[in-house]
């Protein structure tokens, strides 16, 4: 599915709001104090920052999409963790922060944008789109070489991992 600025705007709503729920009563539910669980809003002039950084870069039009709404997410608290990083980070990324191609099991230019707390990277091919999780491969500059079980592809691109998050937001505020 195609990100749109409705649909988009209705999921970064009822993430924010499902966040909020998630964190209050953590400490009582499990004995700790809540990790920084939240979307980040971007503003106007980050978004459009953002966006045409991105754009130069060929990152896939769902990704600059979410960045026209969501400067980042965080939520170390759920399930491993998932982390959205900033526009910014990205960008930085992609100038030498992160692996822009992945090797070995596939051969594709990525862009990173994303991590899951237990040491999975989450990108997305350039141009198509296709969403990955990298786990367990070597970086060596900017290639990310890793055998097939470090790759795995889920579908719906952005928008499927996207709701994945908000599902499993969904099931951790459900009342037990």
């Amino acid at each position: 599915m195609t990100i749109t600025g409705e649909s988009l705007n209705s999921w970064a709503d009822q993430v924010a709001d499902l966040a909020s729920e998630f964190t209050t009563g953590f400490e009582a539910r499990f004995g700790y104090p809540p990790g920084d669980n939240r979307l980040v809003s971007a503003t106007p002039q980050d978004s459009e920052r953002a966006v045409q950084t991105l754009s130069g870069l060929g990152v896939p039009g769902d990704l600059l999409q979410f960045y026209s709404r969501v400067e980042s997410v965080s939520l170390p608290d759920l399930d491993n963790g998932f982390f959205i990083h900033s526009a910014d980070s990205v960008a930085d990324g992609m100038a030498g922060g992160q692996p822009t191609e992945v090797v070995g099991a596939i051969d594709e230019r990525i862009v990173v944008f994303g991590s899951d707390g237990g040491g999975g990277l989450c990108a997305l091919t350039i141009p198509d789109g296709r969403f990955l999780v990298l786990r367990g491969g070597a970086l060596v500059g900017p290639r990310y070489d890793v055998d097939e079980s470090g790759v795995q592809s889920l579908p719906g691109g952005l928008w499927g991992f996207l709701e994945s998050i908000r599902a499993e937001l969904v099931h951790a505020t459900s009342p037990n």
